[in-house]
């Protein structure tokens, strides 16, 4: 039995890669860079270069075509945002050769959108940030002196961190947000959306649904994130949220799911109740949280796609801690910095919180990964 990852550069590909071959998977990796992570490690039997999905999309998909029909795999999994948009565009193309568990291309774009999605959320009753979404400039200047500060601009459609700017200031929000518009060279049905700031830690509903019907769910609790004031999560823990997780099954039915998703939700601190950022149509940055708490969604999604279904899994172990060790000493020495609690020191080194990377049995990616980030001048500059 074989698998395919794509955009294996990453963490999360990584932990993917480690499930399925732990169980004596066959797998494959695949990235359009060169030495990327995953075919570091030992379960990474065979790897190839494609080109970029973004940049070369007709391209991917006609190499990834090639490769399925020289090998005979079981399953296709896109791990990033990229691969996981073109292979659900051409995913019917695919499917002569290989399971793709993917919702169709329309959905995950719609959810992909933040604007569609808040209204949609608002809709069926999940709780949202108070959004506006400018249609000019011209429009923008007659409304910066009804927003509330500190507010948010975001992209509507983007993964991570990206194009995200917190501001304090009528006058800071017109700088910040044309910007954004000359950054990303938007057009007026593209402007970023504006979303009060939402006081509270964030959270992760995870889930794996089987043509609508739920079949996994994990809920985590951030601690820390890199950069500190709004990027992926390096240090989590395992919970329960009986509202948030109501709210995101709610979100997914409401979607038809298929496939693995990741609901995110930030706890309002002043009023304890959960609001929704947004939701990931794709594994997540903090994929290892679940599978060492006892939800182990790479291969939950393996074996669905194979056999058809299977029990769901619904139970785990809480107070469980992952982390990303380098990412999160970085973290916590900027917090350090910034807020001069120098008693965080005390959280550098935790033997009994286990690693995104670094593993004993697999060695060889985590001294891969540090490698490129200590190299990586884009990194530092953060």
């Amino acid at each position: 039995m074989d698998a395919l990852i794509t955009a294996a550069n990453s963490s999360k590909a990584l932990i993917t890669v480690r499930s399925l071959g732990s169980r004596g998977i066959t797998i494959t990796t695949a990235d359009q860079h060169r030495l990327f992570l995953s075919s570091f490690s030992k379960y990474s039997n065979n790897s190839f270069i494609y080109p970029s999905p973004n940049e070369y999309p007709s391209q991917f998909i006609t190499s990834l075509k090639q490769v399925l029909k020289k090998n005979k795999y079981n399953v296709l999994i896109p791990v990033h945002s990229e691969d996981t948009y073109m292979i659900s565009k051409y995913k019917s193309k695919l499917e002569d050769f290989v399971k793709v568990p993917l919702h169709d291309y329309a959905t995950i774009s719609n959810v992909n959108n933040k604007a569609y999605l808040m209204r949609v959320a608002e809709e069926i009753g999940v709780r949202i940030p108070r959004t506006i979404l400018p249609q000019s400039l011209s429009e923008l200047d007659n409304i910066v002196d009804d927003i509330d500060y500190p507010a948010v601009i975001k992209l509507r459609e983007t993964s991570s961190s990206i194009g995200l700017s917190y501001v304090h200031s009528k006058e800071e929000m017109i700088t910040k947000y044309k910007e954004t518009i000359l950054k990303f060279n938007l057009k007026n049905d593209q402007y970023p959306l504006i979303q009060e700031y939402i006081e509270g830690d964030g959270y992760g509903v995870s889930l794996l649904y089987n043509q609508g019907s739920m079949r996994a769910k994990f809920t985590h609790k951030r601690l820390r994130e890199y950069p500190i004031n709004g990027g992926p999560s390096t240090c989590r823990v395992s919970v329960k949220h009986q509202k948030m997780e109501k709210f995101a099954e709610k979100l997914l039915d409401n979607f038809n799911w298929h496939g693995v998703a990741m609901v995110e939700f930030k706890l309002n601190r002043k009023k304890n109740e959960p609001v929704l950022m947004e939701i990931n149509p794709r594994f997540w940055g903090s994929l290892n949280q679940a599978v060492q708490s006892g939800v182990d969604f790479p291969y939950l999604l393996y074996t669905m796609a194979v056999e058809g279904d299977i029990k769901p899994v619904l139970n785990y172990k809480i107070g469980v801690k992952t982390r990303n060790t380098f990412l999160d000493s970085i973290a916590i020495l900027k917090t350090i910095q910034k807020t001069k609690k120098v008693g965080l020191t005390k959280e550098l080194i935790h033997f009994d919180v286990k690693d995104d990377l670094i593993s004993f049995n697999d060695p060889i990616p985590a001294l891969a990964g540090i490698y490129k980030l200590v190299n990586n001048k884009a990194f530092w500059s953060r």
